[in-house]
């Protein structure tokens, strides 16, 4: 599984570092541009749940194995494809299809390991998926630049082809269905959820602004290669790999919840400062700090909020989560290319996600309040 997390992951990086520019290359206008990510997350957030009820009857090998080849084809077919419209059809396609890999996946974790040592296990593929980005911002990047885009298009989607036999350790097992007449939650697992639901929108929301675009954001205020782009990104993926190795231990000595509230609140002054700062270095710094802080938690996040779940919720509660936040993700890009004309327009768009940012920070302070400390 840990070889599967690295080659997808590297594959998807290669890939997405360079998929935007490739699309700016190609004519595309910003505006098309957000409309095909905003696609892509539409597909992920609606057409991946009803994929997972049709599919729910056939094993999880069977279903990684297929959904991961047709990712693998779909990523062929929208390096070449230049017609908009197809565009935009590939892309809800790859969305829905992507989505249910990482949904079964995050199933399949949760069902072959025991409580106490979920945080471990999420924590390691979570620090092999960050390895993985690494290298592929760095190496996508340069390779954009030397190879060609295309190239290293069509590189990245046959990788991922290839991840699909690492897939064969996966138990044989058909997914698990929940009843939800039957499904009773208990107040704290209410809190859990109502706190699962609403984090998930703001911090979607605020992402989606602008952290698809990134890519276009450094070109457009900085005029930097793609090499660099993809070195900065890079770092951003190293600093998370080592803020996720220390937040093991400050989890066990804080508790997972107060962890998750000082990163949330650290990256709001973060992201007021990237609003209004436009000198490379300094701006670069901030940006890395700011992914480092909301994506080395995430491992905790999950195994906190799942640990507090009934475990037939896991996958609907899972999938609700993917909807509600690639929804959000999906309204944001498309607000982009609405928002960002040109490259004054950064500023109120860095600013308009600092606004969720701070607001999701606010509803986990009160989730703190309310629930005290939290055992899990």
């Amino acid at each position: 599984m840990y070889i599967y997390t690295f080659l997808t992951n590297f594959a998807g990086q290669v890939y997405g570092v360079i998929f935007n520019l490739h699309m700016r290359r190609e004519n595309f206008t910003n505006q098309h541009i957000s409309t095909i990510v905003s696609a892509n997350l539409w597909g992920s957030a609606v057409l991946s749940l009803i994929l997972a009820a049709i599919f729910s009857k056939i094993n999880r090998r069977k279903l990684l194995i297929v959904s991961n080849v047709c990712v693998g084809i779909l990523m062929i077919l929208r390096a070449v494809i230049k017609d908009y419209s197809t565009q935009v059809f590939l892309a809800l396609g790859s969305g829905a299809i992507s989505s249910l890999s990482g949904l079964i996946f995050t199933v399949v974790l949760m069902g072959t390991t025991e409580s106490k040592k979920r945080y471990f296990m999420f924590g390691s593929q979570f620090s092999v998926s960050m390895v993985a980005n690494v290298l592929g911002n760095v190496l996508g990047g340069a390779m954009g630049d030397k190879l060609g885009y295309l190239p290293t298009l069509s590189f990245s989607a046959l990788l991922q082809l290839f991840s699909s036999v690492a897939l064969r350790v996966v138990p044989a097992r058909a997914i698990s269905s929940f009843n939800l007449r039957r499904l009773k939650l208990n107040d704290l697992q209410k809190r859990v959820l109502w706190y699962y639901i609403l984090s998930n929108v703001l911090v979607g929301f605020g992402a989606g602004l602008f952290l698809s675009f990134s890519n276009l954001m450094f070109h457009d205020l900085f005029g930097i290669s793609l090499s660099l782009v993809g070195l900065i990104m890079a770092l951003a993926q190293i600093m998370t790999a080592i803020g996720s190795l220390s937040s093991g231990f400050l989890q066990r000595k804080f508790g997972a919840i107060r962890i998750i509230l000082a990163c949330y609140t650290s990256v709001v002054p973060l992201m007021l400062m990237l609003s209004f700062v436009r000198n490379l270095v300094i701006f670069s710094s901030l940006y890395v700090l700011r992914f480092m802080l909301m994506n080395m938690v995430n491992p905790s996040f999950t195994v906190l909020i799942f640990n507090n779940l009934p475990e037939e919720m896991v996958m609907p509660a899972n999938g609700f989560g993917v909807l509600l936040s690639n929804s959000s993700r999906a309204l944001a890009a498309y607000l982009y290319g609405l928002l960002v004309r040109n490259p004054n327009d950064y500023g109120k768009l860095l600013l308009l996600s600092c606004s969720f940012y701070a607001m999701n920070a606010l509803i986990t302070w009160r989730f703190k309040k309310k629930l005290g400390k939290l055992v899990s």
